[in-house]
This record gives C-alpha cells, sequence and structure tokens, in this order.
C-alpha cells in the first residue's frame, strides 16, 4: 500500500504498460464532467431567464389592474356628470319616444 500512493501521487500509473485502461477511464470521467458543467450552466440561464418572464408577468398584471381600475372608474356616471360640457345635462328622468301611428304618404 505503501508503494502506491506515492506512484499515484507521482503519475507513475499513466504511463505503465497497461496504462491505456486508465486512459480510458480518466478521458470517460473528463467527457462526463464537461456534460455536467454544461447542462448546470444551460439549467441557470434557463432558471435566469423563467424569473425574469415571471417578473415581466407580475408587472403586466399590475398594469393590467390599475388600466381596469381606471376604466372602471371611467364608467361611473358621477365620472361621466363631472365631465359633461357644452350646457349638456344629466336627465334625471329617462327619455321618452314619439310614437305617430298614422303617416301620411304625399305623393
Amino acid at each position: 500500500m505503501k508503494t502506491n500512493i506515492p506512484d499515484i501521487l507521482k503519475g507513475k500509473f499513466l504511463v505503465k504498460e497497461d496504462a491505456y485502461r486508465s486512459w480510458n477511464f480518466i478521458i470517460f470521467i473528463t467527457i462526463l464532467s464537461l456534460i455536467s458543467i454544461t447542462s448546470s450552466h444551460i439549467m441557470d440561464r434557463k432558471i435566469r431567464k423563467i424569473n425574469k418572464i415571471s417578473e415581466e408577468i407580475k408587472e403586466l398584471k399590475s398594469e393590467y389592474a390599475d388600466l381596469h381600475s381606471k376604466c372602471m372608474k371611467m364608467q361611473l356616471a358621477s365620472f361621466i356628470r363631472k365631465k359633461l360640457f357644452n350646457g349638456l345635462k344629466h336627465l334625471e328622468t329617462p327619455p321618452y319616444e314619439l310614437v305617430i301611428e298614422n303617416q301620411k304618404k304625399y305623393g
């Protein structure tokens, strides 16, 4: 065991005659590490994009609520009465309809 640990630390296992097994394993571990790092970066990018979109959705929802409340306020009769101008007045009684029953045709 004493001879194996110093040999590993010195890297002698990489230059022995059966070192191709070690190199294959090292290349395999390196490829797996690169795949893991790449997928981690892709996932981080997607998480940042999701957070950005979530913030935009919150802003748009609050803007919608604000515009909706303003629109509802504009539909109120009291608001419309305040905006009337040029001598127009709000009717206190409902309008009535004139019906002409006997209409003569001339011609």
